[in-house]
């Protein structure tokens, strides 16, 4: 059963995720779609940050050195323009920050095994890939980033969405 009681947290408006977002005890397995620096404003004034986007709708993380360093091994690139499609396990840990213990969020040193879902014809989400190929500049391969898709189904949702 889901908890329903409201972190303190989530009263406010956070543009980041943030340890309480997640459900207590449990990780948040995702896609991070690509890393790019953000200005960020926070206590202590506006610093740069790195900042992963993820490919579904979860708001952006802001990323710390170990986070980084974790990605880093995960791409094999010291570039976060290569930090790209990779696959994450967020959970919450306490850790010593600022003189005091805090919630914060880590990235698993192991990555999970993230099997993409098969898209034919009569999946919930074949008629939202055609629309995506009607748009310009979209490719075969934003949806391949999401889905896997057999040569024949390749063929059938290109031509659905001439």
């Amino acid at each position: 059963m889901k908890n329903s009681k409201t972190h303190w947290k989530k009263a406010f408006n956070r543009d980041y995720l943030g340890a309480h977002d997640l459900d207590e005890g449990k990780d948040l397995v995702a896609v991070i779609d690509h890393v790019e620096v953000r200005e960020v404003v926070d206590a202590s004034g506006k610093q740069n940050c790195n900042v992963a986007v993820f490919t579904t709708k979860i708001k952006p993380m802001i990323l710390n050195v170990t986070n980084c360093k974790v990605i880093k091994k995960f791409a094999t690139s010291n570039y976060i323009e290569d930090w790209k499609n990779i696959p994450v396990q967020i959970y919450s840990k306490d850790v010593k920050a600022f003189g005091e213990v805090v919630e914060a969020l880590r990235i698993r040193e192991k990555q999970p095994n993230t099997e993409k879902p098969e898209l034919a014809p009569g999946h919930e989400m074949w008629d939202k890939a055609v629309k995506h190929l009607m748009k310009p500049n979209s490719t075969i391969d934003d949806v391949l980033k999401r889905y896997k898709v057999s040569e024949a189904n390749r063929q059938k949702l290109q031509e659905e969405a001439l």
